[in-house]
Order: structure tokens, then sequence, then C-alpha cells
């Protein structure tokens, strides 16, 4: 017998290490990593501040350029106060989105004002919406987060109420990094989960309940591993694999070839002490030899490597690819180009059959041939990639180029110097 029960504690130990070896996903179980506060140097004004006088009664104050509005209640101020939102740069490491400073920075409002931000135009910068929020710098000069009191998807805005003033910015307490990720075919992205703050379980999620009455907020430091924890599943919608994954971090293989370019999304779906979904993502461009799109073709569409011809770049769509026949011509490297009629100037068109769009049109008025307005924009130029975007508001629509249409596009391409 007992030979019997040594043979079979023999066999369920051996199932139980065949078991682990056919799972991928390796937990590490760990303590909460320390996250020391960081200390940074104060942001500089890149812009005037907008002031406002503001008294008892209350009221608003808004920046375009921050983005941001306070909106002050009847008896937060005792005494008229000229408020002021000025855009300054961005010290918080884990900074995503605006910084401003906000003044003046002793007054202390009777009551809470709500500081409302709105965050339409960097929603790619955002890695998960209830980890986003505000921050403000600390007199050591250390920022600490104390996220949001609500958010609105639908508006796009986030608010939190304040009783003071100071230099802030908005964050990530938690992402995936990096958020984004252009890739060649067969290449490997390492993916790691994030965290810049002290956590507590139940404190994860904006908005954040801190202690006994005490301002809830977590000093910023250099990021670590985010723990074991929050960490369910690791999954990939799109081409590729993950052919790692241990924990808070996984390893992506971009798929061997690509048919012009290809997208995938890393996500990482977190343990939460709510009940609900809460995921971190991390999207991937897989690029092989470059695309474009246009709103008037079929979708993105493949192009060929942008040419240099003296100070010239070329780029066109093989075989028509996209439903046109697509040429873009600049001449330089990162700037803004307007198109001309010249015969090696800056151009844009999308021939479809014997009609299409092109960057020149007849002015009826002037009874003569025009360039378009708009602008081709090169962003981002290296010696191997050219990414970019064009705009042409009174794009002539073929042959006779006398009624108009208006078209943008962008691209991402190789670059070819011979």
């Amino acid at each position: 017998m007992k030979k019997l029960n040594v043979y079979l504690m023999g066999m369920l130990c051996a199932i139980s290490i065949l078991a682990c070896k056919k799972d991928k996903v390796k937990v590490v179980e760990e303590e909460n990593p320390e996250v020391v506060a960081l200390v940074r140097p104060k942001g500089v004004s890149t812009g005037a501040a907008v002031t406002r006088r503001i008294g008892p009664a209350g009221g608003v104050i808004a920046s375009s350029e921050c983005g941001l509005s306070i909106n002050i209640p009847a008896g937060a101020l005792k005494a008229e106060t000229t408020i002021g939102i000025e855009p300054i740069t961005r010290t918080n490491i884990a900074g995503a989105g605006k910084s401003f400073r906000l003044s003046p920075h002793d007054v202390q409002f009777e009551k809470p004002v709500s500081l409302t931000y709105a965050f339409s135009v960097e929603t790619d910068s955002i890695a998960m919406m209830e980890t986003f929020g505000f921050s403000y710098q600390l007199a050591s000069g250390a920022w600490k987060y104390v996220g949001a009191s609500s958010y609105d998807l639908q508006g796009k805005t986030v608010t939190f109420k304040t009783t003071h003033f100071s230099d802030w910015s908005m964050m990530n307490r938690v992402s995936l990094s990096p958020l984004h990720a252009s890739l060649e075919p067969g290449d490997k992205q390492e993916i790691k989960a994030l965290i810049y703050t002290q956590s507590k379980y139940e404190d994860l999620l904006v908005p954040l309940t801190g202690d006994g009455g005490v301002e809830p907020g977590y000093p910023v430091g250099t990021p670590v591993p985010l723990p074991a924890k929050y960490i369910k599943s690791w999954d990939l919608t799109g081409p590729g694999n993950i052919i790692s994954s241990n924990g808070n971090k996984i390893t992506y293989q971009a798929p061997a070839t690509v048919n012009g370019s290809a997208n995938a999304t890393v996500s990482l779906n977190l343990n939460a002490p709510v009940t609900g979904t809460f995921m971190l993502l991390s999207n991937i461009e897989i690029l092989g030899d470059g695309w474009a799109e246009l709103n008037v073709s079929n979708g993105r569409f493949p192009v060929t490597p942008a040419v240099k011809s003296g100070q010239r770049f070329l780029l066109s769509n093989p075989g028509a690819e996209g439903g046109g026949e697509f040429l873009l011509t600049w001449n330089g490297g990162v700037g803004t180009y307007a198109y001309d009629l010249t015969a090696t100037g800056n151009k844009f068109h999308f021939l479809i059959g014997h009609g299409g769009y092109t960057s020149a049109y007849v002015d009826q008025l002037l009874g003569d041939l025009v360039p378009s307005g708009g602008s081709i924009n090169i962003t981002k130029m290296d010696n191997k990639w050219v990414e970019g975007n064009f705009t042409v508001p009174n794009a002539g629509i073929g042959p006779l180029l006398i009624n108009t249409a208006s078209i943008t596009g962008r691209f991402k391409a190789r670059v070819y110097i011979p």
C-alpha cells in the first residue's frame, strides 16, 4: 500500500509539472514595489497667461491653448482676485497632455473649484481613462497624482475639484510601455505594464478615496512594474504573436510579411476593485512598404518609397492601388509646403480614369489656373521613413478643373535616396 501511495503521489507531481509547462503566462508573485517620489524641475512658460478678475460672486475662466476651464463657485473667494492659466513645459515623467500654471499659488479657496480638462485631441496618449487625471507639483519639486473627481467620455472631459493652485499636469498613473510602436516585419517588441505611484488595490481607479478627509493622492516617481495582483490576462488583436509572457511584461513579434502595412493591438486586462472591464492597450503598426489614405479613396492603400530627386521627394502608389493614380511631391524635409504650378514644385493628384483631383483649379474670377490652398505637412522624416499629412481644400476636379472638392489625407512611407 505504501508503494502504491508513493507511486500515486509521484504521478500527481508529474501531472502538476506538465500542467505548469503548458501555462504560457507565468505570473510572478510580488509585494508592492516602492515608488520613490522624483524631484523634477519647474516647467517653463510656453505662452501668454489668460487672466481674469474674479470675486466672491464666482466666475469661469478658460484657456483654449491649455484645454482647461476653471469654475469658481460663489463664496470660494473672499475678495476679488486675478486668476491666471499659463501654458508651461511638461516636467512630469508620467505626463500625458498639457501642463499649466494656475495662479496665484498662495490662494486658498473657501470652497472647492472645478478644473475641467478637454482631452479630445490627446485620446491616443491616454492609457486608460480610469487611471488618467490631474497631478500638481509640490513645493519639494515632486509631482502628486490626485486623479479625477469625474470624467465625461462623451464630452471628452475630465474634472477635478481642488482648493488650491499650483503647477498642474495631466498624467497616466498606469500605462503600457510603449503605448505606440512602429515595427518592421518580423521585429520583436517587449511591452511592459508600469505604474508611476504607490498603489492600494482598493484605490487604483479614479476617483481616489483618500483617508479621513486628507486630500487623496500619491507622489509620482520612476515607474515600477505593475504588481501581479492587477494582472488578469494579456490578449492580442491583429497579426503577429505574443511569443513570451511573464506577469507584467510580454514580447510581441510582428508577422514576417505584410501587404503595405498592418495594425495589431496588445491589451492587458486588469483585476480591479470594482466590477467592470479595464484594459490597457499598446497599438502596434507593422510597416511593409508604407501606406497612404485619402478621404476620396477606397481606404488605406500601399505606396512605393518616397524617392529623392535633388531636393524633391516623389511619393506614388503602384498599379493604381486604392482606386486611382496617386502622386505627392514636395521639396525638403520636415516642414509645411504650399502647392505651386512649377514643373518641379509641390503637387498632389489622384487621377481616376479621365478625371480625378489635382492641387490646382481654374479661378473663374481670374480666368486662370491657380494653385489650390492647403499644404503638404511633413511631420517626421529621417533616412528610412517619412510621415505626414496634406490638405487640398479646393482641389480641381478634372479634366476641366473648374469644379473643386476638399481633399484630406495622410501617409507613412519608406525613403529611398539614390
